[in-house]
């Protein structure tokens, strides 16, 4: 999917699974300081492991996300 907000559009973003409203869990290729804040409410994931979840999880899955 392609994703952006006032300061940002990123094409092709791999295996997108929002949440809530435009938020997401979904892969990352352009950087890798995971555990780190670097998204604007996303949960950013290493590409692999986001294939996994996208593979794993149903539609209507529970998301609890935790600061």
């Amino acid at each position: 999917d392609d994703m952006s907000g006032p300061d940002y559009y990123l094409e092709d973003v791999p295996y997108v699974m929002y949440f809530y409203q435009g938020y997401g869990l979904h892969g990352t290729f352009w950087h890798n300081n995971f555990g780190q804040r670097m998204s604007h409410g996303c949960v950013n994931l290493p590409t692999s492991q986001a294939e996994w979840v996208f593979d794993f999880v149903d539609v209507g899955t529970l998301v609890n996300v935790h600061e």
